[in-house]
């Protein structure tokens, strides 16, 4: 059915009406449907389709098409209006008209509507969908928006689109023309679309948008699209749609091209590719999202958010069964990425959970592309993934920076947090993974895997990993840091470290399964504040059950890179606290190790596997303190050190263990120490292998009970004490020596009987040495020479300044095998100024020796501080000398003598006479060696010195006359001035101005001096130019410079400063470099307002803000709540008038100028402003009080003018001017509580509904119509008017028939007025009249019955009146047309498939009628098969014979107009099958040889009178005779005879058959009877004739019985197989195996006797037939040999 749409209706106007009468009218003649014309608003054309008719209705119905067509041609414009531009007609379809709103071009849709390519709402038009609207779209069909949409859904009555045709729609497409024209999409469902909405930069408000089924996208958006999206579900993207050739499909919502939505509020479901896909630069703020299901796409990397080069905000985001949940990859450098998650949870991710990298893995981007707060990821590849157990990682962080805070990741079957090539951009703060890993695929198996990381360090502060299927952390070369670690119960080890750098601060490792910490050939490695305990229980090997394992962490000694561990307690270890194995450069401080294995040694280090090249290094320990309950039997140590080298100090053992066990034997022979350190237990110390082993400060503890035990180790402690109880046993081998600097309290007689032939003990001491005078002076550089009698060499050395000289550590006694040698004796001798002396000392302990000298008068030693060599001072200017430090040896007094080889004796020159008592200084104090200045008045003491290049002597001499003297050379010279300055504004840290163009600058030269004191002139110059600022005598304050901001003044240049004394030439100089740079303009606004609240204008003022150089400025307003305010490059710009939403503002002024180096300089001030919430106002527009209104009368109410500012206007209907925020407010729209009511009806709203317009009617009174409007926050607002209203007449609401409908003379008019109402509550009746007809319709009935009448042809005016009680009454009228009737066939008998009884009439009975009482004709028709017809009767009612067979009947009546009906039936007579009886012959016996004439009679009965054959046959032997019988007289007995002359004597056999029928299949009926011959004479053979008679008799009666059951039954068989319509059908043919039926007794069927006959066989004694159990069928024709009957 073609339909035209709402838009046609809308360009015909109602001058179509006569093109569309003609229309009706043709197709009302063909007898089709009747359109119903509606309205002078709308016209709704039904085309009819001519389905269904046959090729000759068609054809009046071309016939109508071009009648319509002609008499529309002067209407020219009818086709061109039918369409809009860029339709065909094909687009114009609709099922229902849609009522056209002339204001400002609206269009209003409702009911069905189809748009069959597409529609487009032009720029300056409105289209509105109200709501319950179905959009039927076709194929490929899009509904283009430049203009407004408004769709006006509800939650109970949505708008839908959907496709009509089975394939998919293009769905909706705003352009960017449609941008701020305000459209408004409420409660839309979209489906089975292609795309459903697309947006070119444009902003539509969408609420309750739901998408089904869309193919490629569900809302894509390109252009800086930035609509309002609340509560959107889009489900099944891409799931219908077959495979593609690209990737974009399957999207839910796509943002992109710089869009930036606002999506507050959606679901998506069952994706194929992407939930959420923004791309291109594009950001927004979307929150409360939850998806789930998106998975499948093999093009493309499916995930339910995917995020490339943008920057969106997303809130609250909820991701179930994603291929990836979330995916944030940055692409273009050009480009910036920085996507925001804030409470984000991510489940049952079938790869990732999330996944933020750069495309191009080998180029790095260091900055955080992602942040994330408060982040759940659950479930990776778990069960609940689309497919388990094929995750990459729960959280993947490639190429890139990302920061996470608060997150939690558990139950991944994958790792936890995958880090490949991320830097310190990277930060995970407060991260927790639980339950992840993969069993069995290497770092996938940690919580946490890193690697590849060597730029910078990627942050962890605050991490927990427990129930990893792996290690927590598994590190491969990567660079990171952490603190505030937990690693507890996961299935391998706490952490492993593989050739990384790593620094962690703080953690707690305990309860894993391996060991805590495996540090895997690792290197600048620093773990502080570590706390290892329980770990290693599962564990198989002793690298597995350590609390912490260095495993060839760094295997190359280097002075950097070393591996640390500092304050690490590693307690309850299922193993070694700390195992080390070829792992050098290592620190271990401070470390505690208690409670571990009993089996395994606290401490276990092993390098005997560095061995190649430069391996090898040393272990440091500084502080270990360990705690053990070993067995404490030999072999079970404390500290067990294999084949290393290792510089142990300060380290306490606690418990029972068998002590120290170091083996020091190493690669490249590293020398080790061991100081400061406590030995115990039962083996104390055993130590082999030291080729130099040093150290201090041991002590053997009380707990030692075994001996301190060297093999091949050469030894070298000091001051090393035995606390034991006993004296300790030393046992050393035949290669070791031990040396003792200065022991306590060892008795080496219990150890020699243990040392082996060849190793020694030495036992040594110091000796310090004093070298004096007479006056017990140390005298500084004497020499001392120390002869040793054993074991030493002759020692030489000098004192010091002091005379001190120490020899340390010098063998006093060796002890071997044999016992202890003799002390040694030492000679010490001293020496100085050819004096000496000597003393011999045993050296059995630490020896002071003082060695007096007692030398002649000495001369004295200078030292002389000032001035120094070579100094250089200012003309005239002072000059200190002091050598006051000078002494004399013998303690004799000292003069000094100062000379010049200028100026001669300085003190000479000291005219001055002291300041006296005292306080100054005199020649004779200078001459005492008291320090003095020349050149100064400072303490009067008047010495001169002259300038010029001076070379100084002091000569110091004792009262002996010993003198020693020194030469120095120094300078005076007037010096150039210096210059010091102050600038303003100040200088950079390099010394450079940097100022704008248009900056004053003051220099301050004041500071500026001339060391001599001369006269200066100052000035500045400039490089470019010589003007001589501030060229004046002495060096000004202030010097102020403008430097010109004109453009052609470089940018860079030199200030040169100047200072000139007169005699330096040049003047001194100071240059400063520098640059001018055009300022970026300072903004400064202020602001003012008439009041506090929302509602109050608000305007901010800019205007004193101007750019120095004059460039145009770039000015914007900035709210922290509200956003962007304005932006403006012209002076109108600095001001800004407008409304601010409600809460506390930091209002920003950013300006800058259009200078292109002042990209992204941008100035900003603020100010902060508070705006309360304002009162809602209540107006009310309508109703008014001064106009009256009726009952009945739909009252417009309007609240216009009214709203609140707290409230966007986008929340208000589009119509009106209501008082509300232009812009949403930050926090979002304040939801208005309206309310109208009456003081008579009481609220005239819905409970649940704040409508602020409506139409509702009042009762009749005199009302008080109040409005309210409530916020929440203030009290209600109330407003009132006063209205009348007055009674009213009931009012009609008919809902058939309406005006302009039409029907036939035939039809039955249903009168539904049930609607009506009187709003008085008044009763009332309704009245009919016709103007046709002289008598009413309907007098005074009641609307609450639907009434029933017809009219006659014609065309009615209808007056409908309704009355009531008070005698009001409403008059409608309407126009009915009624056509006249086509004759209505009603055939009554016969029905149809009746069957009828063979030779049974039919009746034929009919009850046809005309409305129109004109009916002409009546034929009843038998149609032939030719497809012709016989008129069988024109009776009413009749009977007729037909044959037997089925027959086609139809009753055919015609009017006087032509007009007829037929209707059509089919019958079927049935068909009887002959049958003989009573068959008689004469004679009754034959005579043999003579001439008989037999006749037979029989009755034949056949009640459809169809068998015209009876035929009988004698068979004698060879003999036979045949002839007809006939029925003459029609009694039913047919008769005949025939001459025969029997051969001989016996008995022929007499056959009648009936045969119906011709051909090969008709039916037969057969009597048999034995006729007898005798011969001619009279003998016995009459008496056996007779005999032989009555015999036969008999039989014959059983099968005349048998006979007729199986021919009734044959019957019924024949007539159950026959069609309706048809002879007979296939399966009612008889047997063609010519089965024949035997007769009970042994009597033979008569067929079968015929055909003995006809095969010639002789049937004188014929055997019993075998009997049949089951039912025979009646023998036909076929079964005969025809040409034997």
């Amino acid at each position: 059915m073609r339909r035209l749409s709402f838009e046609q209706h809308k360009r015909f106007g109602h001058k179509q009406s006569k093109c569309a009468t003609v229309l009706l009218l043709a197709n009302k003649n063909l007898g089709f449907e009747r359109p119903n014309l509606t309205s002078n608003r709308t016209l709704q054309v039904l085309f009819l389709s001519a389905e269904g008719m046959d090729s000759d209705s068609r054809s009046p119905f071309g016939i109508g098409i071009v009648l319509f067509l002609m008499i529309c041609t002067p209407f020219a414009g009818f086709s061109s209006l039918l369409l809009e531009e860029g339709q065909s007609s094909d687009d114009l379809t609709a099922d229902h008209s849609a009522e056209s709103v002339n204001a400002r071009a609206q269009t209003t849709w409702t009911g069905t509507v189809s748009v069959t390519t597409t529609y487009t709402v032009s720029v300056f038009d409105e289209l509105i969908i109200s709501p319950c609207t179905q959009v039927e779209m076709g194929s490929g069909a899009r509904i283009y928006v430049e203009g407004r949409l408004t769709v006006e859904g509800t939650v109970a009555c949505p708008v839908t689109l959907s496709s009509m045709t089975g394939s998919d729609h293009e769905g909706i497409q705003f352009n960017s023309s449609s941008n701020n024209r305000g459209s408004v999409l409420n409660n839309l469902s979209i489906e089975d679309s292609i795309y459903g909405i697309t947006m070119y930069g444009t902003n539509p408000v969408i609420h309750n948008l739901t998408i089904l089924n869309p193919d490629r996208v569900g809302i894509d958006m390109f252009s800086n699209s930035a609509p309002l999206i609340y509560d959107l579900v889009i489900n099944q993207a891409g799931r219908i749609l077959p495979f593609q050739g690209d990737w974009r499909y399957g999207l839910g919502l796509s943002i992109g091209s710089g869009s930036t939505p606002i999506v507050d509020g959606a679901t998506f479901t069952d994706h194929l590719t992407r939930a959420i896909n923004i791309w291109g630069g594009s950001g927004g703020v979307l929150r409360n999202l939850v998806m789930s299901n998106i998975s499948g796409s093999s093009w493309a990397i499916s995930a339910g958010v995917w995020i490339e080069d943008s920057q969106p905000l997303l809130m609250n985001l909820s991701v179930d069964r994603a291929d990836h949940g979330i995916v944030v990859r940055h692409i273009d450098d050009g480009g910036y990425t920085r996507a925001v998650f804030k409470d984000t949870t991510v489940t049952n991710s079938m790869y990732r959970g999330v996944y933020v990298d750069k495309e191009n893995h080998s180029n790095y981007t260091n900055y955080e592309t992602a942040d994330f707060t408060n982040l759940t990821v659950s479930g990776t590849g778990g069960p609940g993934a689309t497919t388990a157990n094929i995750a990459y990682a729960a959280i993947d962080v490639n190429s890139t920076g990302a920061w996470f805070e608060n997150t939690l990741i558990e139950n991944s079957t994958s790792t936890g947090v995958r880090l490949y090539y991320a830097d310190s951009s990277t930060t995970f703060r407060n991260l927790t993974i639980r339950d992840s890993g993969d069993p069995g695929q290497g770092p996938h198996k940690a919580g946490l895997a890193i690697t590849w990381i060597f730029t910078s360090a990627p942050v962890f502060d605050g991490l927990e990993i427990s129930g990893s299927v792996g290690p927590g952390i598994h590190s491969y070369k990567a660079e990171w840091d952490a603190s505030d670690l937990y690693l507890h119960n996961n299935s391998e080890d706490g952490i492993y470290l593989d050739y990384s750098s790593v620094e962690i601060d703080g953690a707690v490792i305990e309860n894993n399964s391996l060991s805590g910490v495996h540090l895997l050939d690792n290197l600048d490695t620093h773990l502080e504040n570590l706390t290892v305990q329980y770990n290693g229980f599962s564990g198989a090997t002793d690298e597995e059950k350590a609390g912490i394992f260095f495993d060839r962490s760094k295997t190359v000694s280097h002075p950097q890179l070393d591996v640390m561990c500092s304050n690490c307690d590693v307690t309850n270890s299922a193993g070694s606290g700390i195992l080390i194995r070829d792992s050098v450069d290592l620190w271990l401080n401070d470390i505690y190790l208690a409670e571990n294995d009993v089996n395994h040694a606290p401490l276990d280090a092993d390098n005997t596997g560095l061995t190649l090249g430069q391996q090898g290094g040393v272990i440091n320990i500084d502080g270990l303190e360990i705690y053990t309950e070993r067995s404490g039997a030999i072999g079970t140590p404390a500290v067990n050190i294999n084949q290393a080298a290792a510089s142990i100090n300060g380290m306490e053992i606690h418990g029972n263990h068998s002590g120290i066990e170091w083996d020091g034997q190493n690669h490249n022979n590293y020398p080790s120490q061991l100081s400061n350190s406590n030995f115990s237990g039962t083996g104390c110390v055993q130590l082999s292998n030291h080729n130099d082993l040093s150290g201090s400060g041991n002590t053997i503890t009380a707990t030692c009970s075994g001996t301190v035990q060297l093999v091949n180790s050469q030894v070298n402690w000091s001051s090393f004490t035995d606390s034991g109880l006993t004296s300790t046993i030393l046992q050393l081998d035949s290669n070791s020596d031990l040396h003792l600097h200065q022991p306590v309290n060892f008795d080496l007689n219990q150890s020699y009987p243990t040392i082996a032939s060849g190793a020694t003990i030495d036992v040594a001491y110091d000796i310090n040495v004093w070298v004096v005078n007479n006056n017990s002076n140390g005298i500084p550089g004497a020499n001392v020479d120390a002869t040793f009698s054993q074991f030493e060499s002759v020692v030489q050395d000098s004192t010091d300044y002091l005379g001190y000289l120490s020899l340390p550590n010098f063998i006093g006694q060796r002890w071997t095998n044999t016992g202890a040698s003799s002390f040694t004796t030492t000679t010490i001798s001293c020496g100085y100024d050819s004096v000496s002396n000597s003393t011999n000392i045993t050296l059995d302990q630490d020896r002071f020796v003082n060695c007096i000298l007692p030398l002649a008068n000495q001369s004295p030693f200078v030292v002389w501080s000032t001035p120094v060599d070579l100094g250089v001072f200012i003309s005239q200017g002072p000059v200190e000398f002091n050598a006051s430090d000078s002494w004399d040896l013998d303690d004799d007094e000292l003069t000094f003598t100062w000379t010049s080889d200028l100026d001669g004796d300085i003190v000479a020159s000291c005219t001055g006479q002291g300041l006296g008592n005292g306080q100054g200084i005199t020649q004779q104090d200078m001459t005492n060696g008291v320090p003095f200045t020349v050149n100064t008045n400072y303490l009067n003491m008047g010495c001169q010195l002259s300038d010029g290049i001076h070379v100084i002597t002091l000569e110091v001499c004792d009262d002996a006359g010993h003198c020693v003297s020194e030469s120095r050379t120094i300078e005076l010279v007037n010096q150039a001035p210096v210059i010091v300055f102050d600038v303003t504004p100040a200088m950079t840290p390099w010394s450079e101005l940097v100022i704008p163009r248009t900056q004053h600058v003051r220099f301050n030269l004041s500071g500026t001096f001339d060391p001599e004191g001369d006269s200066l002139i100052c000035w500045i110059e400039r490089s470019y130019q010589n003007d001589g600022v501030g060229q004046q005598s002495g060096c000004p304050t202030e010097v102020w410079m403008n430097l010109s901001m004109a453009e052609t003044v470089p940018s860079t240049f030199n200030l040169e400063i100047y200072a000139y004394d007169g005699i330096n030439t040049p003047p001194s100089e100071y240059i400063i470099p520098v640059e001018l740079y055009n300022e970026v303009p300072e903004p400064e606004f202020t602001l003012t307002r008439l009041g506090n609240a929302s509602e109050d204008e608000v305007t901010l003022d800019g205007t004193a803000t101007i750019d120095p150089e004059g460039d145009t400025l770039e000015i914007e307003y900035w709210s922290s709540l509200d956003g962007q305010l304005s932006w403006n490059n012209t002076e109108a710009g600095k001001t800004w008038t407008g409304y601010l939403s409600r809460g506390i503002h930091s209002i920003e002024m950013r300006v800058v100028d259009d200078r292109p180096e002042h990209i992204n300089a941008t100035r900003v001030t603020a100010m902060l402003v508070d705006v309360e919430n304002s009162l809602p106002r209540s107006v009310i527009d309508t109703p008014v009080s001064s106009q009256t209104y009726t009952s009945a009368e739909l009252i417009w109410f309007s609240a216009n003018g009214s709203g609140d500012y707290d409230a966007a206007c986008s929340t208000f209907p589009t119509v009106g001017d209501w008082h509300c925020a232009g812009a949403e407010p930050f926090s979002g729209s304040e939801y208005l509580v309206v309310v109208w009511s009456s003081d008579l009806d009481g609220r005239l709203t819905p409970e649940s509904e704040d409508w602020l317009v409506f139409e509702g009617r009042l009762s009749a009174g005199m009302h008080t119509i109040t409005l309210s409007l409530d916020d929440g926050i203030h009290d209600p607002v109330l407003v009132s008017r006063t209205v009348e209203v007055l009674t009213s007449a009931p009012q009609l609401n008919l809902l058939t028939p309406t005006d302009g409908d039409a029907y036939s003379s035939s039809s039955l008019i249903q009168w539904d007025a049930r609607q009506s109402i009187d709003y008085d509550d008044d009763n009332f009746t309704m009245t009919i009249r016709s103007d046709v007809l002289d008598e009413p319709l309907l007098t005074d009935v009641s609307t609450s019955q639907v009434h029933t009448i017809s009219l006659p042809a014609g065309e009615h005016s209808i007056k409908i009146t309704l009355t009531d009680d008070t005698g009001m009454e409403q008059i409608t009228f309407i126009s009915i047309s009624i056509g006249q009737s086509d004759p209505v066939a009603v055939l009554l008998q016969p029905q149809n498939l009746l069957s009828i009884a063979p030779g049974e009439s039919i009746i034929l009975e009919e009850e046809s009628f005309d409305a129109d009482g004109d009916m002409e004709k009546r034929e009843w028709r038998r149609w032939l098969i030719t497809g012709n017809y016989e008129i069988v009767s024109t009776l009413s009612t009749d009977a007729i014979q037909l044959p037997p067979g089925q027959h086609h009947l139809s009753l055919y009546v015609e009017d006087s107009r032509g007009t007829f009906s037929e209707v059509h039936t089919n019958v079927t007579v049935q068909s009887s099958l002959p049958k003989l009886s009573n068959l008689t012959f004469l004679p009754d016996t034959l005579l043999a040889q003579q001439k008989n004439t037999l006749s037979v009679r029989v009755m034949m009965s056949d009640p459809d009178g169809t068998t015209q054959s009876v035929r009988a046959t004698v068979v004698f032997n060879v003999q036979n005779w045949a002839f007809n019988l006939t029925d003459e007289d029609g009694d039913g007995y047919w008769e005949g005879s025939v001459e025969m002359n029997p051969e001989a004597a016996g008995r022929p056999n007499l056959k009648v058959i009936a045969t119906d029928g011709t051909g090969d299949d008709p039916m037969v009926d057969i009597l048999s009877i034995t006729l007898y011959v005798e011969e001619s004479e009279g003998d016995s053979r009459v008496a056996m004739f007779i005999a032989a008679s009555g015999g036969f008799v008999g039989i014959l009666v059983v099968i005349a019985v048998v006979a007729l059951r199986r021919q009734k039954k044959a019957e019924m068989a024949m007539i159950d197989t026959w069609d309706s319509f048809g002879d007979f059908s296939s399966t009612s043919k008889p047997n063609a195996g010519k089965t024949l039926v035997n007769l009970e007794g042994g009597a033979m069927d008569g067929a079968e006797e015929v055909l003995a006959e006809g095969e010639m066989l002789e049937l004188e004694e014929s055997p019993p037939a075998e009997e049949h159990s089951s039912e025979q069928k009646p023998v036909a024709g076929i079964d005969l040999d025809w040409d034997d009957v």
